[in-house]
């Protein structure tokens, strides 16, 4: 089965577990950038740019069978760049992990994403959680 990597990263957390989640697997990483810092929070008359962006991404996944995402949860709920990357995906048939980072609490997030990935027909396969504020980890399936 092939694997890749998609990761979006505005400070630098989701890039690095995003590197060694794709060294440790010897998989293709690709980045969904939805631009700079100032974009990225004027996120609510940027929505339609973003959607093409990540629809652009089913060309890069079309032949893999196992999609890892990386990315934040801003507010207990996963960033908005997350949520249309998952909305806009072709996910049919796809085993797919998520890992989030958080820095206080990750809220409803499992149930959001499971809910996501299951209305595009993917297989829910992992969602881990890391918080970024202190080193230890949390994982749920």
């Amino acid at each position: 089965m092939s694997k890749i990597v998609l990761y979006y990263s505005l400070l630098g957390h989701n890039r690095a577990i995003a590197e060694k989640i794709a060294e440790r697997e010897k998989c293709e990483i690709k980045e969904f950038a939805p631009g700079n810092l100032l974009r990225v929070f004027q996120i609510s008359i940027r929505k339609k740019k973003l959607a093409k962006k990540a629809i652009k991404l089913n060309t890069e996944i079309e032949y893999h069978d196992d999609l890892i995402i990386c990315g934040p949860i801003w507010a207990r709920k996963p960033a908005p760049a997350m949520q249309k990357l998952l909305e806009n995906l072709n996910l049919e048939g796809k085993n797919v992990s998520c890992n989030f980072t958080y820095t206080q609490d990750y809220g409803d997030t499992e149930n959001i994403v499971r809910t996501l990935i299951q209305e595009k027909s993917g297989v829910v396969k992992e969602i881990s959680f890391h918080i970024v504020s202190e080193s230890r980890e949390n994982s749920r399936v």
